[in-house]
């Protein structure tokens, strides 16, 4: 299957978007203008991100913000900081997309950063601030951060399969130039998943792949990578090394609406790998406003559970005691209307009642290979997921 949707050159369809960010940016401002001669008021309309706003909507199977939205008063003092910081902000996104430019969520916090004249105030004390300015321009423009030419830590995705894609890279005069990209022609990295993968930076070619395997750390990936599991198996393998980062939640989804790629999620069997699953599948709380375009709520979880325990002959020794910490955990995954499915609840009852967690790594036990060469591919044959 190839990516032949756009008649547009791939510069075409980034300058489009740029153009897009830029139009939307002035709108914002000349609101703020308006409203302020309009009313005697400079303020500035922010959607509510805060935990009472989001919910779980069980038609789409994701995690959704509200349509609650605050005003944010130039003259009042405790709005006063918040909104000069998103002035800030956002006149450096803007000099970011006219220079053709990416940077980091840090570059933007030291950008803005400075001691307010005849004061000694300083515009940011910390990073979370202009993070969350960020974020909430990310709302009230309707483009993710990624289409505004900010990243943030870098890629955490690897990845390898059938796939050709092509990467747009930015070039130190601004231009930019294509990288093409074969996922089945990698080295032991795999295909390091760039921190923008929006498709105005990252266009998917080609896949001839049957399905996505996601697997949570990045140490099995690469023995499902050098076994070549995704050449025995028609399939492109996956990881972010643990909590998914937004580049990597992206690119899953994208294969899945684009190209009808069923989504198989492998994790360790501990509360910390099952919430790493449900946020592939159904978004983030604290990122409820993208759950359209990051989470795949039909992904399914192909293992590793403590029926597993029993039913895969492991060896006693691999079994680790739940520490307290893991106990509340579990406990905070009942609760949560997305694992309310009768099967999740009698794995939590059997890890609870038998008192113990299992890495991914427990599969080398029995022998190196036994994730790849018994345990995966029997569990694929039995179609054995969890919902």
């Amino acid at each position: 299957m190839s990516d032949d949707k756009s008649v547009k050159t791939f510069d075409d369809i980034l300058k489009q978007t740029d153009e897009a960010v830029l139009r939307a940016l002035r709108e914002w401002a000349e609101k703020i203008v308006t409203n302020a001669q309009r009313e005697k008021r400079v303020y500035m309309e922010v959607p509510v991100r805060t935990l009472s706003n989001v919910h779980y909507d069980e038609e789409s199977g994701v995690i959704k913000m509200g349509d609650r939205v605050a005003q944010r008063e130039f003259l009042n003092v405790g709005h006063a900081k918040r909104f000069l910081q998103t002035a800030l902000v956002a006149a450096t996104i803007k000099d970011l997309v006219e220079e053709g430019i990416t940077t980091s969520l840090r570059d933007v916090y030291y950008r803005i950063k400075h001691t307010i004249p005849g004061t000694h105030e300083n515009t940011v004390d910390e990073q979370k601030e202009s993070d969350k300015v960020i974020e909430d321009l990310e709302t009230m423009l309707g483009f993710v951060r990624e289409q505004l030419h900010v990243f943030s830590k870098g890629g955490k995705g690897q990845l390898a399969g059938p796939i050709q894609l092509e990467e747009i890279v930015p070039n130190p005069d601004g231009g930019v130039r294509t990288v093409e990209i074969d996922g089945e022609n990698v080295g032991m990295g795999g295909w390091s998943v760039p921190p923008i993968a929006e498709p105005e930076r990252v266009r998917i070619k080609n896949v001839e792949a049957e399905f996505v395997l996601v697997i949570e750390k990045s140490a099995v990936w690469t023995r499902f990578h050098e076994d070549r599991f995704w050449d025995e198996h028609n399939c492109i393998i996956i990881t972010a090394g643990g909590q998914p980062d937004r580049a990597t939640r992206r690119i899953v989804h994208r294969l899945h609406y684009d190209y009808k790629l069923p989504v198989y999620v492998m994790t360790d069997a501990d509360a910390w790998g099952w919430y790493i699953y449900s946020v592939y599948k159904q978004g983030s709380i604290n990122l409820s406003y993208l759950s359209t375009t990051l989470a795949t709520p039909d992904a399914r979880f192909l293992g590793l559970t403590i029926s597993d325990y029993h039913e895969f002959g492991f060896p006693k020794t691999v079994k680790i005691k739940l520490t307290e910490q893991d106990k509340k955990r579990l406990k905070d995954l009942r609760k949560y209307p997305w694992f309310k499915h009768k099967a999740w609840h009698r794995e939590f009852d059997l890890m609870e009642k038998e008192n113990f967690k299992m890495e991914l790594e427990a599969g080398s036990s029995k022998y190196f290979r036994f994730l790849t060469k018994e345990y995966t591919p029997a569990k694929l044959e039995s179609k054995a997921f969890l919902p």
